[in-house]
């Protein structure tokens, strides 16, 4: 007879201070013990079996009892939801609550994607005696994301996922007895038409905002508040040293943090407190853009049969993380690292990142002075400048360059990933450095640092700086990605505006990647100053958020000479 599964529908969890929380667990139908994946989520914990990370369904069947649960004041679960509250004692005691179940042998790990994967931090960091492990997916390093911390606002995400997640609390205000009706046209003509939501200024005045039990969370995501309670730049990051179980942080190229997985790994290989902590680390990283999906079509982009979920045996490889974790069974597919190499269309496995065999190569931004659009005169060189002319260009807050793909979430309804840029390159406020064609192909696997330096006409401005892929017959595909808001340039904590005219040194993340540039092919670093709506324009001011209703013009000035060099370490591999 083959098996069969248990499927329970929303189980009630008393947590420590009398609200029942509501979970859906799914399980071997056998009457024994077995240990048990939770995933708590704000989302709705229907649609949660449908990660292809990890699923839910394929994990009952292996063996696992999975609770997916909604957090509290979603959906069926009490209590009160507010964006961004602590989750960490919720999960404590769900966790503690699912070990003392007959069904459960004790072990517990933890599993999901996003604010999901930042649950499962926040519990591990309570300690759960019987928590083993977490698999968090495409969640950053700490209370900020890359971006984020580069002093960055995602706008266009922000409004999205706010009004998305305003759905359930205004249902819950209707059954109050509440007339919701005007609420509810708002919100969806601001997701209908998401662009033009953003565009209004000033942002502070958003219609949007003025919604009873949305404006509050809102803010809290388009502002600083994510910075208080922050006393140094270490307490940014989460406290290694507290986490005590093994992870496998997965995500994808196109993600928004795809560096962040790196930087927990090693973080934990390194500070973890415990040994299984330090040993008990590993990395799945895609072609793939944020969210739970993982498909080969990306984008503008097909990275072959094997980036599916099928493809990268995604599911496969997290039962193989929870056997050995929760039931000390070792297996072939669990690796420290297994990385997609985009271009090449095939995985990898390494030890540590960057890789050891790694050769850094500089390349330098260079030019006559002229390397506006790509027709202009920008290289990018092995050979280091002498005396040149820089490179000129006025951003006009009130014409931003438009977001095109990247590394932002598509299940806003945005468009993500690898797509083609050569409209974004054709106009005169960016700048494009580019290589001869390469006499025979290049993979560049690790991480990405631009060193660029730069004046504005402005006390505040932004820089955005792409890696580019550029085809023999001209299709320009981003490959990564960074920004910087100039007044955080020298720390998110304490920002410090710029003296117009001055030149200043910009350390630009671009976090990390894996791609094989074709024989043929040319590599492409371009620069402007915006990428709207996923990021609001910096209106040049140097106010606060949002305050603006009108910007000013800023000239910016990119210096590429002997005593100003901006350049790109490129981490090459041999073949």
């Amino acid at each position: 007879m083959g098996k069969s599964i248990r499927a329970d529908r929303d189980v009630p969890m008393k947590m420590r201070d009398g609200v029942t929380l509501r979970a859906d667990i799914f399980r071997p139908d056998d009457n024994e013990k077995h240990p048990a994946v939770v995933v708590r989520t704000p989302y709705d914990k229907g649609p949660s079996t449908r990660s292809e990370f990890f699923s839910p369904i394929e994990a009952a069947f292996a063996g696992y009892a999975v609770i997916i649960q909604d957090t509290r004041g979603r959906f069926a679960s009490e209590g009160e939801w507010t964006a961004g509250a602590p989750e960490g004692p919720d999960g404590y005691d769900t966790i503690e609550n699912i070990a003392a179940e007959p069904w459960c042998d004790g072990n517990v790990g933890m599993a999901g994607a996003s604010y999901l994967g930042r649950n499962q931090w926040q519990a591990a960091l309570e300690n759960p005696p019987h928590l083993k492990a977490i698999a968090p997916h495409v969640i950053g390093a700490g209370r900020l994301g890359e971006s984020r911390r580069a002093g960055m606002i995602g706008l266009e995400g922000a409004v999205s996922w706010s009004g998305a997640m305003a759905f359930d609390t205004l249902n819950k205000m209707a059954q109050q007895g509440k007339d919701v009706r005007q609420m509810l046209n708002t919100v969806r003509n601001a997701l209908d038409n998401i662009e033009e939501t953003c565009e209004f200024l000033p942002l502070k005045d958003l219609p949007f905002l003025q919604i009873e039990g949305l404006s509050e969370g809102f803010m809290r995501r388009l502002s600083d508040a994510d910075l208080q309670g922050i006393e140094s730049e270490e307490d940014i990051w989460w406290p290694y040293e507290k986490m005590e179980v093994a992870c496998m942080h997965s995500s994808g190229w196109y993600d928004m943090s795809p560096g962040d997985q790196f930087r927990n790994f090693l973080a934990m290989r390194e500070k973890g407190g415990s040994p299984v902590a330090r040993e008990g680390q590993h990395v799945l990283l895609g072609p793939w853009v944020h969210g739970s999906r993982l498909h080969n079509l990306v984008g503008g982009m097909n990275f072959g049969r094997f980036a599916t979920a099928g493809g990268s045996f995604a599911t496969p490889r997290h039962i193989a993380f929870f056997d050995k974790y929760l039931r000390g069974i070792d297996s072939p597919y669990l690796v420290p690292i297994r990385y997609f190499v985009m271009g090449r269309n095939r995985w990898k496995n390494a030890e540590t990142w960057p890789l050891p065999e790694t050769e850094w190569q500089r390349f330098y931004l260079r030019s006559r002075g002229h390397a506006n659009s790509l027709t202009g005169d920008g290289i990018l060189s092995r050979e280091e400048p002498g005396t040149e002319s820089p490179d000129i260009y006025v951003y006009n807050p009130h014409f931003p360059v438009p977001s095109r793909g990247g590394r932002i979430n598509p299940d806003m309804n945005i468009p993500a990933g690898p797509l083609d840029q050569t409209l974004i390159e054709a106009r005169d406020d960016v700048l494009c450095y580019t290589t001869p064609e390469l006499t025979q192909e290049m993979e560049v696997t690790g991480p990405l640092m631009l060193h660029l330096f730069a004046s504005t006409s402005t006390r505040d401005t932004d820089f955005h700086v792409r890696l580019v892929d550029v085809y023999p017959n001209g299709r320009a595909i981003n490959v990564a990605e960074g920004c910087i808001r100039a007044r955080y340039r020298k720390s998110i904590l304490k920002p410090e505006m710029v003296t117009p005219g001055e030149i200043n040194e910009y350390l630009i993340d671009m976090s990390s990647t894996s791609i094989v540039f074709g024989k043929g092919h040319r590599i492409r670093i371009h620069i402007g100053s915006s990428d709207f709506p996923r990021f609001d324009r910096n209106m040049n001011t140097g106010n606060a958020f949002g305050e603006d209703a009108v910007g000013i013009l800023a000239m910016q000035t990119i210096f590429h000479q002997a005593d100003h060099v901006s350049y790109i370490d490129f981490p090459v591999i041999p073949y």
